[in-house]
């Protein structure tokens, strides 16, 4: 089983920090997102005061005497599905009983070998029903043409680098969709192919389908062929979904503008849902209806869609503002992108993302701030760069 996880690490002593540095190195966690900070309890309850916590989190205890109370400290700023391992002193099966009964996922005495925390990790997401399923954002648009996929697609990109774990892109525009064309990619099977019989795709055969963008990005392209008579089935896409969800840790599905089984049932599932509008009065009254048709899907719990303005400024005497979409249908605007068709354009005809096109623009940096707030995940901490020497005392090590 190939992990595809976001760890973080607090350690307490050098040779545990020194152990656990070596996580990446394993196979198995190859596609995780590891993490190695010192400063046991207290550094893991600081760092998540403000940040959202990875879907494990290891910590070494550095006071036995106050374990429990530091506990109790670390689930109040900790979701209820973060799964947290404990690496203490006590070899005590007393002390392992009280943890478990507390909802940690593991304890284990000290010392600790990488290792020994991969076959840990092995046994706790051992079963398919308690694996990590990563985050689903669906964007679809409330009239055709208001730019849609572009937004999916750069934000799907803009994810994949600030978070610097796996995320999957997904263009169920079967009849008409881009993603071959704008992320300049040659793909031997499409979405198509996967959904004509969904009852043989599993994790390995997606695996084959999917095309590595980048060193984080996969694409489950389009072919944009209206000449297929492929059909989407509602049981099929979810299976879909649910196989991509196990594989990434956000995926960003591209809805095509149609009102049918499977796109409702995409959108009633999403962890989170993008209704993208152009600021026109067709846009005003189609946005209203969308909002209420989602909402009456997803029920009172689930996050309402968040409304995005794209193509602002195109018309500035006649277009709409974010205050007339609050004042006259109640739908506030979560973002709002401006028209930039020369950005775009040279982003499309070099088969790039606006951030490989034009890194620091004001739009690309907003989108890519966007999309980060949307998966609800800190971005990773940027790598140090390498020293010259590295090599060499790499070298001298051995």
């Amino acid at each position: 089983m190939i992990l595809r996880l976001s760890i973080d690490a607090f350690t307490a002593r050098p040779e545990t920090q020194a152990a656990l540095a070596r996580l990446g190195d394993h196979r198995e966690l190859s596609r995780c997102r590891v993490t190695v900070r010192p400063g046991g309890f207290h550094a893991a309850i600081s760092h998540y005061g403000d940040t959202p916590p990875s879907q494990v989190v290891i910590v070494e205890e550095d006071d036995p005497d106050h374990l429990f109370d530091s506990l109790e400290r670390l689930a109040e700023v900790c979701d209820p599905g973060t799964r947290v391992m404990v690496i203490g002193a006590t070899n005590d099966i007393g002390l392992y009983r009280k943890l478990v009964a507390l909802g940690v996922g593991e304890y284990l005495p000290r010392p600790v070998s990488a290792d020994q925390i991969v076959e840990t990790l092995r046994g706790m997401f051992s079963d398919a029903k308690a694996a990590p399923r990563g985050k689903t954002i669906a964007w679809w648009g409330v009239r055709g043409g208001v730019g849609t996929s572009s937004l999916a697609q750069n934000s799907a990109w803009a994810l994949a680098q600030h978070l610097r774990e796996p995320v999957v892109y997904i263009d169920l525009d079967l009849a008409f969709g881009t993603s071959l064309l704008a992320f300049n990619l040659e793909a031997k099977q499409t979405v198509a192919d996967a959904l004509t019989n969904p009852e043989r795709l599993d994790e390995v055969l997606l695996e084959r389908y999917l095309v590595e963008y980048d060193d984080h990005l996969r694409i489950l392209a389009s072919a944009g062929d209206c000449r297929s008579d492929a059909q989407p089935t509602l049981d099929g896409v979810e299976r879909l979904i649910d196989l991509a969800q196990r594989l990434a840790g956000v995926v960003v599905l591209d809805l095509p503008h149609l009102w049918c089984d499977w796109t409702r049932q995409a959108l009633a599932q999403a962890d989170e849902v993008v209704l993208v509008a152009n600021p026109d009065i067709f846009c005003l009254r189609d946005g209203k209806t969308a909002t209420e048709a989602c909402g009456a899907l997803r029920g009172i719990s689930a996050p309402r869609p968040r409304l995005v303005l794209n193509k602002t400024d195109a018309a500035r005497r006649t277009q709409l503002t974010a205050k007339d979409f609050q004042e006259a249908a109640d739908l506030a605007v979560a973002a709002s992108f401006p028209y930039d068709p020369l950005l775009f354009g040279e982003a499309a005809n070099n088969g790039q993302m606006l951030g490989e096109a034009a890194k620091s623009h004001k739009l690309t940096l907003a989108l890519g701030q966007f999309a980060t707030s949307l998966a609800g995940k800190a971005p990773a901490a940027a790598k140090p760069a390498a020293s010259p020497l590295a090599g060499v005392l790499q070298w001298l090590r051995k």
